[in-house]
């Protein structure tokens, strides 16, 4: 394990990192008990460990923020989303005049890290298809537990982008992102993922830059809007991804495992994440967790329940659905109810008022045998795993067709908060 910069001091890190104060706690033992079933060794990180990824707090994409803060500072935010186009689509020579923060973030973002490993990429990205739409499902759902954290719930309050008729929308948007980071060859020059983590990367930017100035925004309990901790907590998820779909019978080597977050790694790197901490072995991803699961305590309140009932009653038919798509969509509703109920804790469904799904929570199981099945067949057919991609290719652009229309993602901070 490794830190990517020095360990931080107790004075460094932004009190809403509670994992220190949390550890001894009955909530911060039950965590232990459950997750250190999967960790041979001990559970707890090394404290400079610890301490650097509570600095993270601290810590935007200096980078990225840069140029927008001075973009914003000279008056010309406004052309930044054309020169970051332009400059992905044909190099960053070809932007006339381009300005040095432009060129410092391509500098960045044309450098290859020395941990980069490219068949483990697209390896880590052929796994992610593979989940198909049911990965959405689950991303979906289980940022309902993030929900319930201050730091997490004020952006998107501010921004008002996951609330009520824009959340369906926003929802989508990512669903694009994951689907087109995903592809093959996606993250290569010139590729469609490398532009969307890209543009989402100067969106996050232009976030922090809006929100971190704002009364509500208390910078020494939060620190950075959407900080590099943050930013990792939703890496991590999809370490859960992959043991969670265990139980709906996929079969997944540790390999394949460390394969899929070595892909998110790299797609965090374009996007400016880069952590004091990333792991590198399964055990090493369950003590990261841990430490994620008690390092913030829960502010259930209006705005938690606001942000994920928006989420669920996006897929709710409204009284303009008829016929089949009334149908389809009270379908994808119970579908949504039903992996909420089965990934989350009830109690979670109750503090964010979120309608408890009865029987419906084990509806994600009828999919067990069929995914044993496919598991199998990859292992012991020819040629099987190479069509099974495909159709889960296609599978996954048909859905996106369906709810967008063909129409691509455009990643945009909203241009005024909510309030």
């Amino acid at each position: 394990m490794t830190a990517a910069q020095a360990p931080r001091s107790t004075h460094d890190i932004p009190s809403a990192f509670a994992y220190f104060r949390n550890e001894a706690t009955s909530a911060g033992r039950t965590a232990a008990q459950k997750i250190g079933r999967f960790v041979k060794g001990g559970l707890a990180l090394p404290e400079e460990t610890l301490r650097a990824m509570g600095g993270d707090r601290a810590r935007g994409d200096a980078v990225s923020d840069a140029y927008i803060d001075t973009a914003f500072a000279e008056g010309h935010a406004g052309k930044v989303r054309k020169m970051v186009v332009q400059a992905l689509d044909d190099g960053i020579d070809s932007v006339d005049e381009a300005p040095a923060g432009l060129k410092a973030l391509f500098a960045h973002l044309d450098t290859e890290p020395d941990w980069l490993e490219w068949d483990r990429v697209e390896r880590g990205a052929r796994l992610f298809r593979r989940y198909g739409t049911d990965a959405f499902f689950y991303f979906g759902v289980t940022t309902f537990e993030g929900y319930r954290f201050e730091h997490i719930q004020k952006p998107l309050a501010l921004t008002g982008a996951y609330t009520g008729g824009s959340a369906f929308g926003r929802f989508l948007e990512t669903c694009r992102f994951w689907t087109d980071v995903s592809e093959p060859g996606a993250l290569r020059q010139g590729g469609a993922g490398r532009k969307a983590a890209v543009m989402v990367r100067i969106m996050h930017s232009m976030i922090r830059h809006t929100i971190g100035p704002h009364e509500e925004w208390d910078g020494e309990r939060f620190g950075v809007p959407l900080n590099q901790y943050d930013q990792f907590t939703t890496v991590s998820l999809s370490f859960t991804l992959s043991q969670h779909m265990k139980l709906l019978g996929h079969q997944i080597s540790d390999e394949e495992a460390l394969d899929h977050m070595h892909f998110w790694r790299y797609v965090g790197y374009l996007m400016g994440v880069e952590p004091a901490f990333y792991p590198e072995t399964v055990e090493d991803w369950w003590r990261a967790v841990y430490v994620i699961s008690i390092g913030a305590d829960h502010n259930d309140g209006a705005d938690s329940r606001m942000l994920s009932q928006s989420f669920i009653d996006a897929f709710a038919p409204g009284p303009e659905d008829q016929g089949a798509e009334r149908t389809a969509k009270e379908r994808e509703y119970r579908k949504a109810l039903a992996y909420a109920g089965f990934f989350l804790p009830a109690a979670t469904l109750e503090v964010t008022g979120v309608p408890q799904p009865g029987v419906l929570r084990w509806q994600p199981l009828t999919r067990l045998v069929p995914n044993l099945v496919t598991s199998a067949a990859r292992r012991a057919v020819p040629g099987f795993a190479a069509t099974l991609d495909v159709r889960r290719r296609q599978s996954r652009a048909a859905w996106m067709s369906h709810h967008t229309g063909g129409r691509p993602a455009a990643f945009t901070p909203v241009e005024r908060l909510a309030r």
